[in-house]
């Protein structure tokens, strides 16, 4: 009988970070609704940050104590990467940002899941030192409300009218005709 050694698998429930990846839909026939996903070579972080303004309704029968409400909910890109030669998605972004026009973009999860929005890059900057790989840093802010997907098997289910809708309660799953 041949020996074997025991293996535990140490990250079956957990969403490590090199399984999270940026695509831009951007190529050949693409649209909002049939996207093509070019991903963006090279990324090291995609970092999305959720936030909603402060609402202040502090007052005098507030016993004290402050009372803040959400207000105004925003999103926000974060991603840095390793410049490729030749990568056509970063070039997409960068001439999107010398443009002025907005990208659609998803976040991809190896788990199932996806975010979409459509983006304004506000600052695109990289960084080339002598001594290591050139790199870049973009930051993208959010245009409304993020679209949400899961039970996905790819980055390819990720369409219009396949997001996931969530009430404080429930959530469904929409899909057009």
């Amino acid at each position: 009988m041949a020996k074997t050694r025991v293996k535990r698998d140490a990250t079956q429930d957990k969403l490590l970070g090199k399984e999270v990846l940026l695509y831009i839909n951007y190529g050949e026939g693409a649209t909002e609704a049939a996207p093509v996903w070019a991903l963006i070579g090279g990324q090291t972080t995609a970092d999305l940050d959720m936030s909603a303004d402060s609402i202040d309704a502090t007052n005098k029968t507030s016993d004290g104590w402050g009372e803040t409400y959400a207000g105004n909910k925003s999103t926000e890109l974060d991603f840095e990467g390793v410049l490729c030669k030749s990568d056509e998605a970063y070039e997409a972004l960068r001439d999107a940002f010398l443009a002025g026009e907005s990208v659609d973009l998803c976040r991809y999860k190896a788990d199932g899941t996806a975010e979409r929005n459509w983006y304004s890059i506000t600052d695109l900057s990289d960084e080339t030192p002598h001594d290591d790989v050139a790199t870049f840093k973009i930051k993208a802010n959010g245009l409304g409300k993020p679209k949400f997907y899961k039970g996905l098997t790819s980055v390819d289910g990720v369409k219009s009218g396949a997001e996931t809708t969530t009430t404080s309660s429930t959530s469904s799953t929409t899909t057009e005709p």
